[in-house]
C-alpha cells in the first residue's frame, strides 16, 4: 500500500470513527444539547488541526467581557448598554482590534447589521467585511447571541458536514441490533411521541 493510499484510508476510517461515535453520543441526548455536541467536537478537532485558535474559541465560549469599559458613544446607543462590556472585550481578539473607533466610523452601516433579522447571513459593515464565519459567531455572540445557535449551525455544516446537525429520524430497527438482554434501551418520552408500536413490531 502506498503512502499516499495508506493516509486516504486512515483519513476515511478517522472521519467514520468520528462521525459513528458522534451518533452514537447524540442518540441518547436532548434536542437542545445535540448542536452543543457537535460545536464542541467541530471545535477541539479545528483546534488540533491547527485551523482554529483555542484563546479564539475559548473567548466564545466565556464571552470576552471588558471590566471597565469607556463610556459609550451617542451613535452606538443602539447596543443595549447591557451587552456594551462585551462589545470592548472583543478588542482581545486581534481580528477584532479597535473595533469600538471602527463602529463609530460606520456606526449607521453596525446599525443595519444589528438590527437585520438574519445577522449571521447578512453583509456585515466594510471595515469586517471579510472576516470568517467563526469571527461572525463572536460578534453574534457579543452582540446577538438569539442568533448564535444558527451561525454555529452553519459553520459546523460547513466544517464537519450537514450530517452533523441534520439528524436523521430516530430508526428502532436499525437500532434493533444493538439490543439484548444485557443491553436494553431506554426511551424518555415526550407529549405526542409513543414508541409502543414500533416497540411490538419488533417484539413480534
Amino acid at each position: 500500500m502506498s503512502p499516499k493510499t495508506l493516509a486516504t484510508r486512515v483519513e476515511a476510517l478517522t472521519e467514520s470513527i468520528t462521525f459513528q461515535a458522534f451518533n452514537y453520543c447524540r442518540r441518547g441526548t436532548f434536542e437542545d444539547h445535540k448542536l452543543i455536541i457537535s460545536a464542541m467536537l467541530c471545535f477541539k478537532i479545528l483546534i488540533r488541526q491547527g485551523k482554529c485558535v483555542e484563546s479564539e474559541y475559548t473567548a466564545l465560549i466565556k464571552k470576552e467581557i471588558a471590566a471597565d469599559p469607556p463610556h459609550q458613544a451617542e451613535s452606538l446607543k443602539f447596543i443595549p448598554e447591557s451587552m456594551w462590556p462585551a462589545v470592548k472585550g472583543l478588542e482581545n481578539v486581534k481580528v477584532f482590534d479597535n473595533l469600538v473607533s471602527k463602529m463609530e466610523s460606520e456606526h449607521l452601516m453596525w446599525r443595519k447589521w444589528y438590527q437585520d433579522e438574519k445577522p449571521e447571513s447578512c453583509d456585515l459593515p466594510k471595515s469586517l467585511s471579510n472576516i470568517s464565519l467563526f469571527h461572525r459567531c463572536l460578534l453574534l455572540r457579543a452582540m446577538r447571541p438569539d442568533r448564535l445557535t444558527n451561525a454555529l449551525r452553519q459553520f459546523v455544516g460547513d466544517n464537519m458536514g450537514s450530517e452533523y446537525v441534520e439528524a436523521a429520524p430516530f430508526d428502532i430497527v436499525a437500532t434493533k441490533g444493538e439490543m439484548n438482554p444485557q443491553t436494553p434501551t431506554f426511551f424518555v418520552l415526550f407529549p405526542g411521541v409513543d414508541p409502543t408500536p414500533e416497540v411490538e413490531l419488533i417484539g413480534r
